[in-house]
């Protein structure tokens, strides 16, 4: 019985998942066609040259034969089932292809069609429609306006990417895409198809009006040919499905790679406008994802040879880097660059040295290896091929301070000898040894050496680092049992809260502050400075005044009852000139000689929640933007990496002369603001201390904001 008469019945059959979507018993093209120029006959070639076990069905309403198929009018003309009907038919005829889903019951509907969520608020609801329709007739929808998708091992060929066109077989392996951009799955399998990378299935999710990128993720981590997932992301939906399934994925001790737009302004509107998405704020996207150890890389490119490498098991232990090249010049520029991407040469140990010792001179025995310099005479190693060539990239590699290698190849002779002992070393080690091919056409018999043992390679060095890079500073922080909250004061109001009572909210979480009192006028604030001692700061108290000095709402190194006063009376009528009549009063806190200034906050992402910050502080902070963040609650350790992220780090450990801070003691404050954040019934929703005075072992907030809820 045709499973239509399931759906007349009022009894739609049960959804299809993902695993059935993707493995479908037979297929609907629905716009095929028989001329190559358009989608339709384009996709039609392509899946007759890649054939799938089962039916398949080219439908359209003027032809009775395509391609040497039987050709049908409808959908419903069909004379079996349908799991997988592409639609590639005009805009104005999608609501129809979808209708016609539901009265076959076809299982899923992928829409490559373009021109809906994407184009504007009409589009939105035309989109709305469509999902409507296909629900209630129990219908999965993938895209619309995306690239469709490849099942290698099945053979499923339902893209119009034009590299299916141009191999024999689809490139089958272990690398599994889901990504938001069609034009970037195919850009990423043609790439694949020239470095030797295999995948197991790779999906363009387009607008995700009804399965998102989520549901593919999830399949993919579940997925037993699947041994590395890749994101192709612009925007989180379902920010806490996707956290959760970053913790399955590194539960199951499979690698997810990620590339996403929106980093920038200017790239977030450009993911806005590409797929109707709204990309969410790096910054603690990156945080999440480190949270997790997903592996984030700038590019599609990058992402693939990433992955490649991962997919071979190869994972880096160590932020050393050794390096190998034909041309000692070329090692050297290798050398130089390494600092700008985070990483630094290896120091190899005295027993690595002395294992190279027959292969390499005594003035040659660190790295950058020049192969230039190989004494080609020396005694082989029986279990090492590649005689000397072989050797000095086995010893290097097993080195401990190396957790990546990279191979410059030059025009040197006999190049295809060289690789051919870089890929046994390569093989032989657990850590990722990265090619760099540098010498042009001739270099293109070596290409094909790599490409054959899936090895992959890169024709700039400088991809070649920026993988490097990703591979070497993964991290993931255990999970962590968060702390109890501290209470805050009950008496505290929402929104807003003058300094004062942002430091009663540091102290309640065991933050110190320098010493204060609040005074109601001018006598008051003589008499605070008094008790305080010495110089002081004077500052304005009112809900009005949050940037206190940017109005003129601060003097510093007060010192006196009369200049006290004098202060007092100038920040008044500062505040006035700005536009605040009346005080609540005045602060008056204790000067502090601080060696550095950190900035330390709490702020709530729209997507994954608390985040906790730490950063360079003072009054350069929006000026540096050197701030990392983490989700909260952290745990101690991952404090301490986040303050070693820093650039401003140096100016923490000694930096000319200073005293060298109490790293621990920061990180317990930050430890605090995380429990802060994830507890107190969500109260705060922001908190910026800033600064932060460090000096030598100790540390104080000199001055707090915060918002609560």
């Amino acid at each position: 019985m045709d499973s239509s008469s399931s759906v007349a019945a009022g009894t739609p059959a049960p959804l299809l998942t993902v695993r059935e979507i993707l493995h479908p018993r037979s297929v609907a093209i629905v716009g095929a066609s028989a001329d190559e120029q358009k989608w339709g006959g384009r996709l039609l070639r392509y899946m007759l040259r890649h054939r799938m076990d089962g039916p398949l069905y080219p439908i359209n309403a003027r032809a009775t034969e395509l391609l040497g198929l039987p050709a049908y009018a409808s959908l419903r003309d069909c004379p079996g089932p349908v799991d997988l009907a592409i639609l590639l038919v005009p805009r104005h005829h999608v609501e129809q292809a979808i209708d016609d889903c539901v009265a076959k019951g076809v299982g899923c509907a992928l829409c490559i069609t373009a021109g809906f969520a994407e184009t504007g608020q009409q589009g939105r609801e035309d989109e709305a429609r469509l999902v409507a329709l296909a629900r209630a007739g129990g219908v999965r929808l993938i895209g619309p306006n995306c690239m469709g998708l490849m099942n290698a091992h099945h053979n499923l060929c339902a893209t119009t990417g034009v590299v299916s066109g141009m191999v024999e077989r689809l490139p089958a392996g272990g690398i599994g895409l889901a990504s938001q951009s069609g034009a970037l799955m195919g850009a990423m399998i043609s790439r694949g198809v020239d470095v030797g990378a295999g995948f197991s299935s790779t999906i363009s999710v387009g607008n995700q009006a009804d399965l998102d990128l989520n549901d593919f993720f999830e399949y993919l981590v579940d997925d037993p040919r699947t041994d590395v997932v890749c994101l192709y992301m612009e925007a989180v939906k379902d920010a806490a499905r996707f956290t959760a399934l970053l913790a399955r994925a590194e539960a199951a001790g499979k690698p997810v790679c990620i590339a996403k737009a929106g980093r920038s302004e200017a790239g977030a509107r450009a993911a806005a406008s590409h797929t109707a998405s709204l990309a969410g704020a790096w910054p603690a996207f990156e945080a999440v994802c480190r949270q997790y150890g997903a592996y984030l890389f700038e590019s599609i490119y990058d992402l693939l040879q990433g992955a490649q490498l991962l997919q071979r098991g190869k994972r880096a232990a160590a932020n050393g880097v050794a390096l190998f090249s034909g041309s000692g010049g070329g090692g050297a520029l290798l050398a130089d660059a390494l600092k700008d991407h985070g990483l630094e040469l290896a120091r190899l140990s005295p027993e690595t040295e002395a294992a190279v010792a027959n292969v390499l001179p005594a003035t040659h025995r660190q790295l950058p290896f020049d192969f230039g310099m190989l004494n080609h005479t020396a005694p082989a190693d029986p279990a090492v091929a590649g005689g000397a060539v072989g050797i000095a990239l086995d010893r290097a590699m097993a080195d401990p301070a190396v957790g990546v290698g990279i191979l410059m190849l030059t025009t040197q002779p006999a190049q295809e000898r060289v690789v051919e002992a870089a890929i046994s070393a390569a093989d032989r080690t657990d850590k990722p040894l990265l090619f760099v091919q540098g010498a042009g056409n001739y270099g293109d018999v070596a290409r094909r050496m790599l490409r054959a043992a899936g090895h992959g390679y890169f024709d700039s060095p400088h991809d070649a680092l920026k993988v490097a890079a990703a591979l070497s500073q993964r991290e993931a922080s255990p999970p962590v049992v968060a702390a109890p909250a501290p209470a805050l004061p009950a008496d505290l109001p929402s929104g807003y809260l003058t300094e004062p009572a942002a430091r009663r909210v540091l102290e309640a979480a065991g933050i110190p502050t320098t010493r204060w009192r609040f005074a109601a006028d001018a006598a008051q604030a003589e008499r605070a400075a008094r008790e305080i001692g010495g110089s002081v700061a004077v500052k304005a108290v009112s809900p009005q005044v949050i940037h206190k000095s940017d109005m003129g709402g601060v003097r510093l190194n007060v010192q006196g009852d009369e200049a006290v006063r004098q202060a007092c009376a100038d920040i008044a009528a500062s505040c006035r000139a700005a536009g605040v009549d009346a005080l609540d009063g005045y602060l008056v806190t204790e000067m502090w000689a601080a060696d550095a200034e950190l900035i330390l906050g709490i702020q709530r992402d729209p997507d994954f929640g608390p985040m906790v910050m730490v950063g360079a502080g003072g009054v350069l902070v929006e000026l540096m933007k050197d701030v990392q963040l983490a989700p909260a609650p952290l745990s101690h350790t991952t404090a301490r990496a986040m303050l070693g992220r820093l650039r401003s780090l140096p100016l923490l450990t000694g930096f000319r002369g200073r005293p060298p801070a109490d790293l621990d003691r920061i990180a317990d404050a930050i430890v605090r603001l995380g429990a802060l954040a994830a507890g107190a019934d969500g109260r705060v929703l922001e908190l910026d201390i800033n600064p932060l005075f460090v000096a030598g072992e100790h540390i104080v907030a000199a001055d707090a904001r915060v918002v609560l809820s």
